[in-house]
Parts: C-alpha cells; structure tokens; sequence
C-alpha cells in the first residue's frame, strides 16, 4: 500500500575526514575501497584523486563483485559474507567505506547494513578529499 517514507540519518553512518584519521588511531578498523583492484593498488592512475593507490591499511571489495551482472542484483547472501569475511568485517569494530567521491562505497555499506552489520559508516569525502592533502597517508601495492 502507498505509505510516506521518512528517512532518518543515523549519527556517524556518513562522516568525514577527520572522523577516518581518528578511526585510523584506534584498533579494531576495517577500511574498504569499492574502487577496483588496478585503482586500489596505484596501477591505474585517475588524476581526479591526485595520487595513486589507497588510504594507508584499507583492503578492497570491488563493489562490482557484489553484484549479479546478469540482472544487477546483490549476489547470494552467503557469497557476500564470505567475501566480508576474508577482509576481517566481522573481527572489526568499525568499519569503514570509501571509494573517489563516496558513491560506489554505498554499494558496500549497503550490502554491510543488508548483513547485519550497525557498526559501517561511508566517508563520502573519499579519494577526492583525501588524495590531494599530501599530509595524509596513502599508499600504493604491488601489482
């Protein structure tokens, strides 16, 4: 039946970058680009994030690799933890999604907040904040 939806932001479910570097003081972090492994791991340059590579001790989740390409729906439950598994989701505290403008990170927090998980929150800044501050950490991977 026709309803109102009203939506209600939940406080430190969207944060900035101050919130990620006092998250990065703390143990129990988990941090996931949704970015694709070439831009993750500083093979692929895009210049919009004025450096290569990652925030310093993220892990990555292709966001793409949560969803069916055959009708792009979110893959099987069990397949989507199993991939949050193997990046340590349920050992974290507080995880943390980021991407280059905070976009294809929702696609991950949502599948987080799909699972169970209350403890995600979205640095919508991401790459295009972070990159160009050449005073906070990034790092690039071997490829």
């Amino acid at each position: 039946p026709e309803r109102i939806f009203s939506a209600n932001l939940r406080e430190g479910q969207i944060i900035g970058k101050q919130e990620v570097l006092d998250a990065m003081k703390g143990d129990g972090l988990c941090m996931i680009n949704a970015l694709s492994p070439d831009i993750f791991s500083g093979k692929t340059f895009n210049p919009a994030y004025s450096r290569p590579g990652h925030i310093l001790g993220s892990v990555n989740l292709y966001a793409l690799e949560l969803i069916n390409e055959s009708d792009n729906t979110f893959i099987d439950s069990y397949e989507m933890e199993k991939k949050f598994e193997s990046l340590g989701v349920y050992n974290s505290k507080k995880v943390i999604t980021y991407c280059g403008g905070g976009i294809s990170a929702t696609t991950n927090m949502f599948a987080l907040l799909l699972l169970g998980l209350e403890n995600v929150s979205l640095y919508d800044g991401s790459l295009t904040e972070w990159g160009p501050d050449i005073n906070l950490p990034m790092e690039v991977s071997e490829y």
